[in-house]
């Protein structure tokens, strides 16, 4: 295996006559379906209301929300200056067109994951461009795998840095390849738009995009260094001028983030782990599945080196910052799968090869069977076992009571009331043009009393809920039913008639910021 798989393809394979002719149409029925497949699992995921994070809210939706609406909740980083206007401007473009059509629907939120689950469609196309040079199995096991695994699809719909990254990074690791093999200027200059667009996402990312480039330009550097170049200054310059286009300085944003997280540390008041903790997770989250994974993905590391190096680095990187989350070294993770997934396929075909299985003679459609069925096994052991398994319910319950609050009968002004955590109000979701208070602390009942004609609902937990002025009752908290009555959190109260005076100083947003917030 010399890890450069030449392009020979299906075309080398079938190359002339009538079976050349089945053989094709037998391939893009494959990958058609394959395709379905992947926009089934994007699309049921886009219908729900869950975060795995919740910068997904506050970094990204609502500033996209904003640019639309005017009506956000700006978060800490934002009024410091530490994150960009790139993936808020592209959000808010499905955001507006929802908005747009049913503006006091919440198809915008659906439009938008529905529309990021579209995109994410480019990684199994990126997984099978990779593996068909090695063979029609490969390229195909390596389309499905990324059509059903859970942690390349559950990321696909979310508005986050990490998963949007993938739609850009694969994309340009295939066209790596081919810029490798066959050095063209479009091509090269895609490659580099590619680049750039994805270091604007995520710039953490930036040596694995330099890995990337250098084995693209290796064996003709002159050819392509200025195109590779040219592209990477326009992706730069989409990014910057979103920015500008927000009134931020182009690009700024990256050293703020970079001198505020890393040169000042912090992102550790965020929590700390030991250096070994994303690999530990990591294994933990795969449970015995990595007993085949990490194999198979040795195994495939003999075809794609890169990918491995790719992999490493990104893991290398982030074990090294104290602050660390599972989602950040998603683009490893997935390079893993993906080389498990090519190493799969060698696996199979070595083991056909051996007593007592060498006198069978399996098709490549019944491989292809044998391959899907292991690999959506485990991908469903990975997503219904600890810790995945609680991710697909993370964030209903608040985001839900939000759009619950904003269909209330008669809603005229809501409270946050002794909420635990700030920002715990999300206009994106909330979606009504109506004031929204936040009374907190111990005066918190205090304040309520003395503002309480100018809101007629309230989201409070059982608990403070009683502290509430009279009149307001409960009316759900939503999917809580089997919690005991006082833990149940993010409730809603309302109470009888309309809304009148001003929201003073109790406007969310300033009374937040008066908190730190």
């Amino acid at each position: 295996m010399s890890g450069e798989p030449q392009d020979r393809g299906i075309e080398a394979e079938t190359a002339s006559g009538p079976a050349s002719h089945v053989a094709r149409r037998r391939l893009s029925r494959a990958f058609i379906a394959i395709m379905v497949v992947a926009a089934f699992f994007r699309g049921a995921l886009a219908s729900q209301m869950t975060a795995f994070h919740a910068d997904e809210v506050w970094q990204y939706l609502e500033p996209a929300y904003g640019i639309v609406t005017g009506h956000w909740i700006h978060a800490w980083e934002f009024r410091e200056g530490i994150r960009g206007w790139f993936v808020p401007a592209v959000l808010a473009l499905p955001l507006a067109l929802g908005h747009g059509i049913a503006p006091d629907s919440q198809l915008h939120i659906y439009l938008m994951r529905t529309t990021l689950g579209a995109l994410s469609l480019a990684v199994p196309w990126a997984w099978y461009d990779l593996g068909r040079p090695i063979s029609r199995l490969h390229g195909l096991v390596a389309a499905w795998v990324a059509a059903i695994w859970c942690e390349v699809f559950y990321f696909a719909v979310r508005p986050s840095a990490e998963g949007i990254v993938l739609s850009l990074l694969f994309p340009a690791i295939a066209l790596a390849r081919r810029v490798r093999l066959r050095p063209a200027p479009g091509p090269t200059a895609c490659l580099g738009l590619l680049l750039a667009l994805g270091f604007v996402v995520r710039f953490h990312y930036l040596p694995a995009m330099a890995v990337t480039a250098l084995w693209a330009l290796a064996p003709a550097p002159r050819r392509t260094i200025a195109p590779l170049l040219a592209g990477a200054l326009t992706g730069l310059a989409i990014g910057g001028l979103c920015d500008m286009a927000c009134g931020q300085a182009p690009l700024a944003w990256i050293w703020r983030s970079i001198a505020f997280n890393i040169m000042a540390g912090g992102s550790e008041q965020f929590g700390t782990m030991p250096p070994t903790w994303l690999t530990t997770f990591q294994i933990e989250t795969w449970g015995w599945t990595a007993l085949f994974l990490v194999p198979a993905c040795l195994m495939g590391a003999r075809r794609y080196p890169v990918l491995l190096a790719l992999a490493l680095i990104v893991f290398a990187m982030h074990s090294a910052i104290a602050h660390k989350e599972y989602r950040f070294v998603l683009l490893g993770t997935t390079s893993l799968i993906l080389l498990a997934a090519l190493g799969s396929v060698d696996i199979l075909n070595l083991l056909f090869t051996r007593a007592p299985f060498a006198d069978l003679h399996l098709s490549d459609g019944l491989r292809l069977s044998l391959l899907a069925a292991l690999w959506l096994a485990l991908s469903v052991t990975v997503a219904l076992c600890n810790p995945f398994v609680a991710y697909w319910g993370q964030g209903d319950k608040q985001f839900t009571t939000l759009v619950l609050a904003g269909e209330q009968p008669g809603l005229c002004g809501l409270a946050s009331f002794d909420a635990h955590n700030h920002p715990s109000m999300a206009m994106s979701y909330f979606n009504r043009d109506v004031p929204v208070l936040l009374f907190d602390g111990p005066q918190a009942r205090e304040q309520a009393l003395a503002m309480q004609t100018r809101f007629n609902v309230a989201i409070a937990s059982t608990l403070t809920g009683e502290s509430l002025p009279p009149g307001f009752r409960l009316v759900t908290c939503y999917r809580q039913a089997s919690l005991p009555f006082e833990d149940r959190q993010n409730c809603i109260f309302i109470r009888p008639g309309e809304c009148s005076g001003s929201v003073s100083d109790f406007a969310y947003q300033e009374a937040m910021e008066r908190r730190g917030k």
